[in-house]
């Protein structure tokens, strides 16, 4: 078995054995195309949005933010350096790589009847006419048609009219926990390239099944119409938002939804996806669903969130999960991060939170890099939430919409509450 097979077939063991073999090789870009190919794989029977595609892309950003590794990924992570050992960051990087092997093993998979397909052509008009009849097959939730129109446009040596297309779409009704934006957009990002024929036709199947599902028939009133889509816009400075963002990111709702969805709406400004009446029309509804007033800026004060509000405390540490590299990285934080370790992992939540306000600027990527071990290393296999949610707020600290005790923090409260019991 090849390394999508051992995921599909869900043996762990093996795709462990696999996953070292295509590390060996030293094709991260057809790696990643792997991991998407099986994402797309995941049929969802406990949510109606399949997270595999959505972790895939929190762990390769989280993997890309502690630096370079020529296993893993491609040169876009070189100018990245952060305050730890080299040997320490890959054995890290290669553990969040097990992780989400292990996750893509754990799930439920379509049968093979029901699941992503191969046997499709693009279709053969002018690409303005392709974006018209790939909106009207979404609205109409004609899959298939969708899927030829989706292949058609993502054909393009530079597709950037079919992401633009895509994100807008999933901009129109995210649901009241963000999902029908979040996959969309974790999608586009990780979309394998077309060199990789069967990944990419499967992760296109995987998106076009799932914005059949979740977008609305009509434009929903309100929503300025984005016209031009062969070009990127000029990203929205979201200065102005930062109380929405923190509040998010400590009012972060069910499974750390509210605080997704405000990264994926950062992210999707700041890399020029959507226009600025998207991204207001996404604000709006990240505030319908935190569902309460915003927190002031007093109440948004370290000093204050510690005092005013609890973390969760543990009766029993979690359950660890075992992954090749488990060990390595555990010792290594024990015994190496000034005590973060095992404050974090105290089952009273206030000694960490307590030393956060000590905390000096050289030793923020320590703690980054325990709450990536974290998510990583405890609780249940299946789950994503953990992992998501951390990359998130991570990034925006590093947009600088979130400080950086605020994302310790919250980082801090969500794991503890989420891993409590696993």
């Amino acid at each position: 078995m090849n390394l999508f097979q051992a995921c599909v077939k869900g043996d762990i063991k093996d795709a462990f054995t696999q996953l070292r073999k295509t590390v060996t090789s030293g094709q991260p870009a057809a790696l990643w195309a792997i991991m998407m190919h099986a994402a797309a794989w995941h049929e969802e029977h406990e949510f109606d949005t399949a997270h595999s595609t959505i972790i895939t892309y929190a762990i390769h950003r989280m993997i890309e933010d502690l630096g370079p590794n020529p296993k893993l990924l491609t040169d876009d992570s070189e100018d990245i350096k952060r305050n730890l050992p080299d040997e320490f960051r890959e054995h890290l990087q290669l553990v969040l790589m097990q992780r989400l092997t292990m996750h893509l093993a754990a799930i439920d998979h379509w049968k093979s009847d029901k699941g992503p397909r191969y046997d499709y052509e693009p279709k053969t008009d002018s690409l303005y006419n392709v974006t018209h009849a790939y909106t009207q097959s979404i609205r109409e939730h004609s899959h298939m048609a969708a899927l030829q129109d989706a292949t058609t446009l993502a054909n393009e040596e530079d597709p950037i009219r079919f992401i633009r297309r895509t994100i807008t779409l999933a901009a129109e009704d995210a649901d009241n926990l963000g999902h029908a934006f979040i996959m969309p957009m974790s999608l586009i990002a990780e979309l394998p390239s077309l060199k990789f024929s069967f990944p990419h036709r499967a992760v296109l199947w995987h998106l076009t099944e799932y914005l059949a599902r979740k977008t609305p028939a009509n434009k929903p009133d309100g929503l300025p119409a984005e016209i031009d889509f062969r070009h990127l816009t000029k990203p929205t400075n979201l200065t102005a938002y930062s109380n929405l963002f923190a509040t998010a990111a400590v009012k972060y709702g069910i499974l750390g939804h509210n605080g997704i969805f405000a990264h994926r709406i950062a992210e999707a400004t700041r890399t020029g996806l959507i226009g600025s009446d998207t991204t207001i029309w996404l604000l709006k509804r990240l505030e319908r669903n935190i569902g309460s007033e915003m927190l002031s800026e007093d109440n948004l004060k370290m000093e204050s969130l510690i005092v005013e509000r609890n973390g969760t405390d543990w009766d029993i540490q979690p359950t660890q999960i075992d992954l090749p590299h488990t060990e390595r990285v555990r010792d290594w934080l024990s015994e190496t991060t000034n005590g973060y370790w095992d404050k974090m992992v105290d089952l009273k939540s206030h000694t960490f939170e307590r030393a956060i306000q000590e905390t000096t600027n050289d030793e923020w990527d320590l703690i980054r890099a325990s709450q990536y071990a974290m998510c990583a290393i405890n609780g249940d296999e299946r789950e994503s939430h953990v992992v998501i949610f951390t990359q998130g707020m991570w990034s925006l600290a590093d947009m600088k919409l979130i400080s950086k005790p605020l994302a310790a923090l919250q980082v801090h409260r969500m794991l503890r509450q989420y891993l409590k019991g696993k």
